[in-house]
C-alpha cells in the first residue's frame, strides 16, 4: 500500500531459507552452546543488508534505503556510521558489522527524525503505516518467550543449581533456559535474591550467587568488525555498551591473538557471552565484536 501510494514498484523475494539458516538456526545453535546471541546483528549483516544487496545487484540497482535510526556521514572518502539524533532510537549498536563496502551504498533517512516526527510525515501522506505499532525485539518470537521457542529445537533435561563454591542447591530443567543476570523465573526459592553467574550447558549446571559477583571490569571479545578504520588498530581508547540497553563506559582495547581484550573503567553487571560488544569516539561507531 506504501509503493502504491508512491507509485513505485513493490517486489517479494522468498528469503525464508536464508533466515533460518543465518538467523534462527545460529540462535538456537548459540543457546545451546551456553551464550545469549543477538539475533537482530546477524540478520543485519546477513538479511538486511547482505542478501538484499544482492537483489540490489540483480537490479541494478545502486542504493539501499532502510528505516535504521542512524546516520551515515562521509568524511575524507570515509563512511561513518553515526547515532541517529533520537538517541532513545539509535540503532547503529545493531550495525556494527557492515563493512564500508555496505556503508556507501546505504541511505538512512530517519537518521534526523523522532519516531514521532516520521509517525507525522507518514499520517501526512496518507500511509495506513503511519500508527503502526513498534517492532518486538525478537521478530520471530512475538510473544517474548524465548524458552518456548527454544523447546521446539533444545530437549529439556534435569541439571543442577550450584553455589560459587560448586555445591548443588537445586535443580532446573536445562542450562540454555538461563542468562548471566537472570534473578526471576528460576523455577525455585533460594530464601534469598540469587542472580545466574554463569551457565554449563555441557554439564548443564548453572551456578547462582549474589548480585555483586556479576561485576566485571574485564572481558574478551571476538570477531571484530572496526569499519571506521582502514585496518584494525592494536590498541584503542573509546567508550562501549556491552548491551543495546547499556550505557556507555569508558575502556580500552588491546589486540590479542583472537581478538581484543576489553579493560573497563568502571565494572559492568552481567557483561554476557555472545552478545555484542559495541564501540563508540562521541556519536561515531567504530565498531564491536562478539563477547566470549
Amino acid at each position: 500500500a506504501v509503493c502504491d501510494r508512491l507509485k513505485i514498484a513493490h517486489i517479494t523475494r522468498d528469503l525464508k531459507k536464508e533466515f533460518k539458516a543465518y538467523v534462527t538456526d545460529t540462535f538456537t545453535k548459540n543457546y545451546q552452546a551456553g551464550k545469549t546471541p543477538n539475533p537482530c546483528v546477524v540478520c543485519n549483516k546477513m538479511i538486511k543488508f547482505g542478501e538484499m544487496l544482492k537483489i540490489a545487484d540483480e537490479l541494478s540497482i545502486p542504493k539501499l534505503a532502510t528505516g535504521h535510526y542512524a546516520k551515515i556521514e562521509e568524511e575524507n572518502g570515509m563512511f561513518r556510521l553515526k547515532k541517529a539524533a533520537f538517541l532513545e532510537k539509535d540503532q547503529t549498536y545493531f550495525l556494527y558489522t557492515l563493512p564500508q563496502s555496505t556503508l556507501s551504498r546505504v541511505i538512512l533517512p530517519l537518521g534526523e527524525y523522532t519516531k514521532d516526527e516520521v509517525r507525522k510525515i507518514a499520517e501526512e501522506n496518507g500511509f495506513q503505516t503511519a500508527h503502526k505499532k513498534d517492532s518486538q525485539d525478537i521478530c520471530f518470537i512475538p510473544d517474548g518467550d524465548k524458552n518456548k521457542y527454544l523447546s521446539r529445537f533444545l530437549p529439556e533435561k534435569k541439571g543442577d543449581f550450584l553455589d560459587g563454591s560448586g555445591k548443588k542447591i537445586g535443580t532446573h530443567t536445562g542450562a540454555y533456559k538461563f542468562t548471566i543476570g537472570q534473578r526471576k523465573g528460576l523455577g525455585m526459592g533460594f530464601g534469598k535474591p540469587m542472580f545466574v553467574l554463569s551457565t554449563d550447558t555441557k554439564q548443564n549446571t548453572v551456578t547462582l550467587g549474589d548480585n555483586n559477583a556479576l561485576n566485571k571490569d574485564t572481558f574478551s571479545i571476538t570477531d571484530a568488525s572496526f569499519s571506521a578504520f582502514d585496518a584494525i588498530p592494536e590498541s584503542l581508547s573509546c567508550t562501549v555498551k556491552v548491551r543495546y540497553s547499556a550505557k556507555e563506559i569508558p575502556c580500552t582495547l588491546l589486540r590479542t591473538e583472537d581478538g581484543f581484550l576489553v579493560s573497563l573503567t568502571s565494572p559492568a553487571r552481567a557483561i554476557t557471552p555472545g552478545q555484542a560488544a559495541v564501540f563508540y569516539h562521541g556519536d561515531t561507531l567504530l565498531g564491536g565484536g562478539t563477547i566470549l
